[in-house]
């Protein structure tokens, strides 16, 4: 299961970098507005989003802290995916997700010893460890993508696309697989922890929106990105340093797929909002 997972992820991934070109990528990235704003929302201002609400709301520890090592595993590898259906432009998707993937190398073992401070547990991960997830998971293969895109330019795109909609739909199977092994489990952590999940949700998808600045594409962007945290990394972490825990892991994807459903409502409007913008031409002529 976890080498299909790997491999499904893999493809994806590759498959949007095989349709960006990475001299246009890299004109996007390097922006240090557009770099401090990713920055602020996914690394200082969503993990602060964390501490307020494990210390405010009354709920399990273990939910707790599920949603704390998720708060500071920012950078996801699906993101561009993600983003590409919502009609944003897949060089744009891209370079967020390289930049959110740099910072995460150094910001998120930085974090992880802050939140040990704070709440005076162990907890760490190292630069290396961070490094591999993201090199696995997100910059091999899209490097592998865009080097394609390199060797046989815009020819292919459309075979792109057909290896990116047949990842999504193995990606698409093995989850239901993985969610029907765990059914019950996953039903009554939802239910315990939903609460917590919609405001942790709607708190990062506020915060990508409101710092993504005035486009409305990189409001939506930032928005989803805060909100799609990396379920590598905070796996990592939490067998790094809870190996005791079993319940640990199936925690945390209870925190990813509740999250997940919680932002329906928000790419839907967005995605509607766009669709209007793009009607409202017709409609005045």
């Amino acid at each position: 299961m976890k080498a299909l997972l790997f491999v499904a992820i893999a493809l994806q991934v590759a498959a949007v970098g095989a349709q960006v070109a990475p001299r246009e990528a890299w004109r996007l990235a390097a922006r240090p507005g557009w770099i401090l704003r990713i920055a602020l929302a996914m690394f200082v201002a969503t993990p602060l989003l964390g501490v307020l609400l494990a210390r405010v709301l009354d709920t399990l520890p273990l939910l707790k802290g599920a949603m704390l090592v998720l708060a500071i595993s920012a950078a996801a590898p699906l993101l561009p995916g993600k983003l590409v259906k919502l009609g944003i432009d897949a060089a744009h998707d891209t370079a967020l997700t390289v930049v959110s993937s740099v910072l995460a190398i150094g910001l998120v073992p930085l974090e992880a010893r802050l939140l040990a401070a704070w709440f005076d547990r162990d907890l760490s991960i190292g630069e290396g460890a961070v490094a591999r997830v993201l090199a696995i998971s997100f910059i091999v293969p899209l490097a592998v993508g865009m080097l394609v895109r390199v060797g046989f330019g815009a020819r292919v795109q459309r075979a792109a696309e057909r290896v990116g909609l047949i990842a999504g739909v193995l990606l698409g199977v093995l989850v239901v697989a993985l969610v029907a092994a765990q059914f019950a489990t996953l039903v009554t952590l939802l239910r315990q922890s939903a609460v917590l999940v919609v405001i942790f949700a709607a708190g990062s998808l506020g915060i990508g929106h409101a710092i993504g600045g005035p486009g409305p594409e990189e409001r939506t962007s930032l928005a989803i990105a805060t909100v799609t945290r990396h379920p590598g990394l905070a796996l990592l972490i939490a067998s790094t340093n809870f190996p005791d825990r079993p319940e640990a892991p199936m925690a945390i994807l209870t925190f990813v797929a509740g999250t997940a459903l919680a932002a329906i409502p928000y790419t839907a409007w967005r995605r509607w909002q766009r669709l209007g913008h793009r009607a409202s031409p017709v409609a005045a002529a």
